[in-house]
């Protein structure tokens, strides 16, 4: 399944588990349609770790994650994030 980003309803405020110089920890807690529109952390490493729930992850490429995967994705680049099911996305971001 593709969704155009326009079709992303914006998640709520994530749950922020960590904060240091390096980076920071934030847990989504998502329902199905609902997501992260397209940005940017420059300089930085995003790590996506899927809880719980199934996502698309739009960036270069467009791939489904179910619980259990994870994914690395370059914060120069831009990303969206959409749930295909309810779930939880754990993301790391370090640098930037």
């Amino acid at each position: 399944m593709t969704t155009e980003p326009t079709d992303i309803q914006r998640a709520a405020p994530p749950q922020v588990l960590t904060v240091t110089p390096h980076g920071r920890s934030l847990l989504f807690t998502l329902e199905t349609g609902q997501g992260i529109p397209p940005h940017r952390h420059p300089s930085a490493q995003a790590i996506l770790a899927v809880l719980s729930g199934e996502i698309e992850v739009r960036a270069q490429t467009t791939q489904t994650l179910k619980a259990g995967e994870v994914a690395v994705h370059d914060g120069n680049e831009s990303i969206s994030l959409l749930a295909l099911q309810p779930g939880q996305v754990l993301v790391t971001l370090l640098g930037g």
